[in-house]
């Protein structure tokens, strides 16, 4: 049976048939265990780097999510600042992007406008089957959208490939549908196009011999009006600009009842920006500390823990540029290391003003994000950081100590392989010496018998 002295080792069962057979078992096993014991030096440093990035990448895990609460604070300073209302939700809604601000605004809604509606007209092929059968025998249709030709060839010649490969297009400037206007008894379906844009757009489909469409109903455009003023404002799209950053959806009249739109700015979003930021900031803390003391990690020692805790106290550390501290945020460092979130300190410095706590706050390129920011990059910047520099360290380390426990594994097999080979030719010759041995002690006791019986 073999043996197994290690978990990439096994010694091999040695089945010799002289009387010391057992001795060169012996002398195998331990002779590999021998061979073996700088495997298993190998092996503790396998393990001890292994833990070590283990650690590393727990406590990288715990900076990078205080990275996303620090961009988080960035942003609740911007776009997630601000909120909209609306005074009669029925007439629109808005939605906010990148260079909105605050504002009021009337809106007055006086046409919502409507689309080119066209359906192929009748006299031409019957389609009882969309999926089998067309309008037209022909190959390939001509789309013409406000005087702009467009070539259109379906990959199937039905009724549906034809709809398939108009949709197939953004570009194109209509929707195709399929609609039945003959009923379910005698189903007679057509090819129904609607222009995308508001208003008289012009839509027709030609096979190269006819024009395929009616029309069923020629759009008008959308009109409005802005902050009482007397000129209507048309639009081929329900969905407008009403300032930079602003984007309106119109979604039914109002005329001669403006209704307000208003863009409001609030510290709502700071606040929960903050309060993150807390919770992200205490379990970098957390993960840090579990480096150190008597049940230390694998990092216990490590000199990148001394950056870890540096990027930390620069950022409780920080003041601003009147020297106030980071109670001015509402956010105070008790005896443990951990932050907490003072809201009666928050609604004070609220209470002078959104600009107050947003130029505390500052960007990426002032103020206590900008502190933040380059604390962190001092660590996990991707080719500076040291955090990410040790990382990289330790992955290289733990693939030449797998490649060398690797060669080590094939060496030990090859040396046990040899010595086995020499011991079995040992133990055949001690054997053939034991045969011949008792071959002639048999002979002897029987010649001496047959001397003495004379």
């Amino acid at each position: 049976m073999s043996t197994s002295i290690n978990p990439l080792i096994t010694v091999a069962t040695f089945g010799g048939q002289s009387k010391y057979s057992q001795d060169f078992q012996q002398v195998l096993t331990r002779a590999v265990q021998l061979q073996s014991l700088n495997l298993q030096n190998l092996q503790i440093q396998q393990q001890n780097a292994q833990a070590q990035q283990n650690a590393l990448q727990s406590l990288d895990n715990t900076f990078t999510g205080l990275q996303s609460a620090v961009a988080a604070l960035s942003n609740a300073t911007g776009l997630a600042s601000l909120s909209t209302s609306v005074g009669n939700p029925s007439v629109a809604s808005v939605s906010l992007s990148a260079g909105a601000s605050t504002g009021v605004y009337t809106l007055e809604v006086t046409n919502l406008g409507s689309r080119t509606q066209t359906v192929s007209a009748s006299g031409f092929q019957t389609v009882n089957n969309p999926a089998s059968q067309n309008i037209s025998s022909a190959s390939s249709f001509t789309l013409t959208v406000d005087g702009v030709n467009t070539s259109v060839t379906p990959a199937q010649s039905t009724l549906q490939g034809l709809v398939d490969a108009i949709n197939g297009s953004s570009s194109l400037g209509v929707t195709a549908s399929i609609v039945n206007v003959g009923g379910s008894s005698a189903p007679d379906y057509r090819l129904a196009l609607q222009s995308k844009d508001l208003g008289p757009v012009s839509v027709q489909l030609n096979d190269g011999a006819n024009d395929l469409l009616d029309t069923v109903a020629t759009g008008t455009l959308a009109s409005y009006k802005l902050d009482g003023l007397p000129t209507s404002i048309t639009s081929n799209s329900d969905t407008i600009t009403l300032s930079p950053g602003v984007t309106v959806n119109l979604l039914g009249t109002n005329t001669g009842s403006p209704t307000t739109i208003a863009i409001n700015q609030d510290t709502t979003a700071i606040q929960k920006a903050l309060q993150s930021f807390v919770t992200a900031y205490n379990a970098t803390a957390d993960q840090l500390g579990k480096s150190h003391g008597q049940s230390g990690n694998a990092l216990q020692g490590d000199s990148v823990l001394f950056s870890a805790q540096s990027a930390l106290h620069a950022i409780n550390g920080y003041t601003g540029g009147s020297s106030s501290p980071l109670s001015f945020l509402g956010l105070d460092l008790d005896n443990s290391g951990h932050l907490t979130f003072n809201s009666t300190e928050f609604q004070a410095s609220a209470s002078q003003g959104f600009s107050a706590l947003s130029s505390y706050l500052g960007t990426c390129t002032s103020g206590f994000i900008q502190a933040a920011n380059s604390a962190l990059q001092n660590l996990e910047d991707p080719v500076t950081g040291a955090i990410k520099n040790e990382e990289e360290q330790l992955t290289a380390s733990l693939n030449n100590l797998n490649s060398t426990i690797g060669d080590q594994v094939d060496y030990i097999n090859n040396f046990q392989q040899t010595l086995l080979t020499q011991l079995s030719q040992s133990d055949a010759a001690i054997y053939q010496l034991e045969q011949q041995n008792t071959f002639y002690e048999g002979l002897f006791n029987t010649n001496n018998k047959n001397s003495n019986g004379n």
